[in-house]
């Protein structure tokens, strides 16, 4: 019988126009309302987490920056994972060095230093999780982005990195060339206290190795008296493979990885057929 619910944000709970669906919303309330517990597990920070949940009115803890924050239903943080400014240090030096754009999740909110490029890589991003917007409204969500203060521009990441209060929370890379992205994923894999992931096939996300949404969701249900085998986890990307390697059960999406479908025990619809909530309607009538 499964106990608890950790499911991802975008190309799974989120449908094509970027929003949960209706059907989504409602079968999460379903099995919240049977005693099942649900949290959000996703690589955005947590005020571009809530924002989608909030318009669904769904109320439920969220493990943000793919681990490295952990907020309870009321929004409250009860823990933190951050990247040493040593370390951050190297990967800025990393990407510089490979010419490749970055942006940083910190304490103080998620920053870029260019502001064309980060149009365009959320575009990019939205288009890769199965978007059904066209380029016009694409071009609008990624701004939105700017003026609800999810993304800011700051005049340089080294002057954010000596500001003793900033926190570290995920480095998030964008590089369309694949043997570049190879070779700086390579020289990554050399810093020993980092998890390298990526939520689509032309980024790569950097956090603590301690900072992983498995890792996170093994400590909740840890907290809750939850064995891993009661714990069924929903994802289409790479950034879902820590929750799919501890997880007594796991659905990939229809739209996921064929690396991330390799893993599961079960290939659910696409995030724009309303595949979160089949695959939860489908544990509910087993748990019966």
């Amino acid at each position: 019988m499964m106990k608890l619910i950790a499911i991802d944000m975008d190309g799974t709970l989120l449908g094509g126009s970027h929003e949960v669906t209706e059907e989504n919303a409602q079968a999460v309330k379903e099995a919240q309302q049977l005693g099942v517990e649900v949290v959000v597990a996703t690589g955005r920070d947590e005020k571009e987490a809530r924002y989608p949940l909030k318009e669904a009115q769904i109320t439920c803890p969220v493990i943000s920056v793919n681990g490295a924050q952990f907020r309870d239903k009321n929004e409250t943080l009860l823990s933190t994972i951050s990247i040493s400014k040593e370390t951050s240090k190297r990967v800025f030096d990393l990407f510089a060095t490979h010419d490749i754009y970055f942006e940083l999740y910190t304490n103080k909110g998620t920053f870029t230093d260019n502001y064309g490029k980060a149009i365009q890589a959320v575009i990019d991003f939205f288009i890769s999780a199965g978007s059904d917007e066209d380029s016009k409204s694409l071009q609008a969500m990624a701004k939105e982005r700017f003026d609800m203060g999810i993304l800011s521009l700051t005049e340089s990441y080294e002057l954010l990195l000596k500001q003793e209060d900033t926190v570290i929370l995920k480095i998030l890379a964008f590089e369309k060339d694949k043997q570049k992205l190879n070779d700086v994923r390579e020289k990554l894999q050399e810093i020993s206290d980092i998890a390298i992931s990526a939520s689509a096939p032309d980024n790569i996300e950097i956090t603590n190795i301690g900072a992983q949404k498995g890792i996170a969701v093994q400590a909740y249900a840890d907290k809750l008296g939850i064995t891993m085998n009661e714990v069924m986890v929903i994802g289409d990307s790479f950034n879902d493979v820590s929750m799919f390697k501890i997880a007594g059960y796991k659905v990939a999406m229809g739209n996921a990885e064929k690396a991330i479908k390799d893993l599961a025990d079960f290939v659910t619809k696409r995030n724009d057929e309303d595949g979160v909530a089949f695959a939860i309607r489908k544990q509910l009538d087993e748990n019966e």
